[in-house]
């Protein structure tokens, strides 16, 4: 059986891929440069693309909060090998007792503003420019 592997992400089978917390941070920047080209443009697209990248932005910010907690979780069991040394979960990984494996987030809903601070370059965005959060500006209008 071959070993699965990512494209994009490191990996046993990808040892020079990316991490995701150092590609979600470079998103990040790239859509706020986006931003930041697009803020001279009054035209209601522009506005409108905008927010949707503000949005966005705190959908990356989020996933950034669940991958600091995956690698808290993973830090529990062991220090990381890199990847090509022995894995902490799933194939390959040593057997490791139930009580010392950390149970999932269940029910994790979006993390305040100040736990995204640990993910340099990722924070919530602010409300965009009319004062709506990115995520009501999204939602169809009756």
């Amino acid at each position: 059986m071959s070993t699965p592997t990512t494209k994009v992400l490191m990996s046993a089978g990808n040892p020079t891929g990316r991490k995701l917390e150092e590609l979600l941070v470079e998103i990040v920047e790239d859509l706020r440069a986006k931003n930041d080209d697009l803020e001279a443009d009054p035209s209601p697209t522009s506005r409108a693309v905008r927010i949707n990248n503000l949005g966005i932005i705190d959908c990356l910010a989020l996933a950034g909060v669940r991958q600091l907690d995956t690698l808290r979780r993973l830090d529990l069991m062991g220090p990381d090998q890199g990847p090509r040394g022995t894995p902490r979960l799933g194939a390959g990984a040593a057997d490791l007792p139930a009580a010392a494996m950390p149970g999932p987030a269940i029910d994790a809903g979006p993390a305040p503003a100040a736990a995204t601070a640990d993910l340099p370059g990722i924070a919530q965005s602010p409300a965009s420019p009319t004062g709506d959060r990115p995520a009501a500006a999204a939602q169809p209008t009756a």
